[in-house]
């Protein structure tokens, strides 16, 4: 896999992006979320709450000009919400922490 996400589950299934989308993804039996990007990959097991986001444009009306930007995939950890960026672009990684707790 050159760019995307894939989870594997606790029973050793592995679903990628290109073959399912995330809102179909069973949440409560993944035993790791990948990102992978050009030969890099990033990991994250052992978490409870993952998510997958991206930011995306694309020129109203025309479908051909959708394009990716950045990918995310992250966990929530009590009040905190860890997320790790990827720019399409640049490649640049960028991880945040977002504290939700007031």
């Amino acid at each position: 896999m050159k760019r995307g996400w894939a989870v594997e589950l606790f029973n050793g299934v592995i679903l990628r992006e290109s073959d399912l989308d995330w809102k179909k993804v069973p949440k409560n039996q993944i035993a790791r979320l990948s990102l992978f990007y050009d030969g890099r990959v990033w990991n994250l097991s052992g978490k409870e709450a993952y998510f997958v986001k991206y930011r995306a444009s694309m020129v109203p009306g025309i479908q051909e000009s959708f394009r990716i930007e950045r990918r995310t995939i992250g966990f929530y950890e009590g009040a905190k919400k860890i997320c790790y960026h990827v720019d399409e672009s640049t490649g640049k990684f960028n991880l945040e922490v977002i504290d939700n707790s007031g």
